[in-house]
């Protein structure tokens, strides 16, 4: 029977338990571990890899505006609240990735020089090919994961469904409309609906390129997957836990996690990683 590796986009999850259930000063932390178990119930893996972000340095040599949409001007009373919200969202997340990486049976990674998305792409890259692997995350740009490898199964936890590959590839297509997410620009006059219709006509392609074929070129660089060398790899940092649900049970209650710590389901939450350890 071949190893089912359930893997979280990290920072993707964080962002996603900033909805839900509203826990005192701890919202994220408690949405993000309900999370994660769910996903390991689903999934039942026999192993799990948790994703956090580094710089993309690469990306930003190649693109100085990569990303600075995300930057908020502190100048304004909105600004200063988007700030102090954001200040709050990483203090959450700090909290929640300590007691996952010194507690929780899961390997959390992180390359500093390189996005999550990145790590993702090398680990899969790089594991045996008897190896499955899920992908956890709602963004799309793992879609190039699978039309890259056969072992792998892309799970959007919002639609909860798993995703489907178009058959165009999706990362030309991307280059040509652009991530605004990502601060990429998409070629002029390029919405969604134009760049599906370029990739299946090979001809008009052709036009569009001889004029812009330079920014498409640089946009397919910052939205494809970067490999890693072998001294790049040995730059991931990955996490060693140890088993102590009393500690994990004294940090819930310091953050007033009743509803997890009561039972029966606080039994049915340790239950679920404890076959982890396994």
């Amino acid at each position: 029977m071949s190893d089912v590796i359930l893997i979280i986009d990290g920072m993707n999850f964080a962002h996603r338990a900033r909805s839900g259930f509203q826990q005192g000063d701890y919202s994220i932390v408690y949405n993000l571990f309900r999370q994660l178990r769910a996903q390991v119930e689903l999934h039942a893996p026999t192993r799990v890899i948790f994703t956090m972000e580094g710089h993309p340095k690469k990306r930003l040599q190649l693109l100085p505006e990569y990303k600075a949409n995300r930057v908020i001007d502190v100048s304004t009373e909105e600004g200063a609240k988007k700030h102090a919200s954001k200040q709050d969202f990483f203090r959450q997340a700090d909290v929640a990735f300590e007691l996952m990486q010194r507690f929780f049976p899961v390997s959390v990674m992180q390359h500093p020089d390189h996005e999550a998305d990145d790590l993702i792409h090398n680990v899969i890259k790089n594991a045996a090919a008897s190896s499955e692997f899920v992908v956890a995350s709602s963004d799309s740009d793992f879609i190039q994961l699978l039309q890259r490898f056969p072992n792998v199964r892309l799970y959007n936890p919002i639609t909860k469904a798993h995703v489907e590959a178009p058959e165009h590839d999706y990362v030309f297509w991307k280059a040509l409309r652009g991530d605004g997410s990502d601060n990429v620009p998409a070629l002029p006059d390029i919405d969604d609906a134009r760049a599906t219709a370029l990739m299946d006509d090979p001809d008009a392609l052709r036009e569009v390129l001889r004029e812009h074929g330079s920014t498409f070129s640089r946009n397919v660089e910052l939205i494809r997957f970067m490999d890693f060398s072998l001294d790049e790899l040995m730059q991931v940092r990955s996490s060693s836990p140890v088993r102590d649900w009393d500690a994990v049970g004294r940090a819930f209650a310091d953050m007033h996690f009743k509803s997890i710590l009561k039972e029966p389901y606080w039994s049915r939450f340790v239950g679920t990683f404890d076959a982890l350890w396994l």
